[in-house]
């Protein structure tokens, strides 16, 4: 009976195929290794606690103020003229601004037929330089999906798919309020102090 031998020492052959795959799964694993370990000990994006009591300046003549909109249900609403958030109903004239997440409404249109409120995008420009419009202020509309929004207001940040963090677009809004005064506004943050998110920073300035 013939023997086969295998102390030749060849190896068996691997396709360039097989190779060309496992080389693209290990630099596949390397990357998403990388990245996860980046967004773990990433600093965390600056963020402020929510303003306790009524604005405060934050440069001459423009005020700030943090908004707690870490609920996924509550809205917050927000009184220009009194720079602080209250309690009270949609449907009042209390509120010029409301928050909840990264959503903003208005107090007008479809949220609330007796206020007058709207917003217009002015694009990026400097607060202190920006300009309202003198008409074109967006009301708060009705959606195909039984939400309402306001569409000056509804892309203020841009989202990260890499980073997963929410920032400021950095454009000005002219802002309307519920009794037809306007003011002028700039999205700062999304994070707390804490490094949470849903605390919604924004300086303004009343329109001149």
């Amino acid at each position: 009976m013939a023997i086969l031998s295998f102390a030749s020492g060849k190896q068996p052959h691997r396709p360039r195929s097989a190779v060309r795959l496992g080389a693209l799964l290990g630099a596949g694993v390397l990357v998403f290794g990388a990245w996860l370990l980046w967004s773990v000990l990433r600093p965390a994006p600056p963020g402020f606690a929510p303003t306790a009591g009524a604005s405060a300046a934050a440069a001459p003549g423009i005020l700030q103020y943090t908004v707690d909109a870490t609920d996924h249900e509550r809205w917050v609403y927000f009184d220009f003229s009194s720079g602080a958030v209250g309690s009270t109903a949609p449907v009042s004239l209390d509120w010029d601004i409301a928050f909840r997440r990264t959503a903003v409404l208005t107090n007008g249109g479809a949220t609330n037929p007796r206020g007058m409120s709207g917003a217009a995008d002015l694009g990026e420009t400097l607060l202190q330089d920006a300009v309202p419009p003198p008409d074109g202020f967006l009301e708060d509309a009705a959606q195909e999906n039984g939400g309402v929004e306001n569409p000056a207001l509804r892309k203020w940040y841009s989202y990260s798919l890499v980073t997963h963090v929410v920032s400021s677009k950095k454009h000005i809004y002219a802002v309307r309020s519920a009794e037809g005064e306007v003011f002028l506004l700039a999205f700062v943050s999304y994070y707390c102090d804490d490094g949470s998110s849903g605390c919604i920073t924004f300086r303004y300035r009343r329109a001149d």
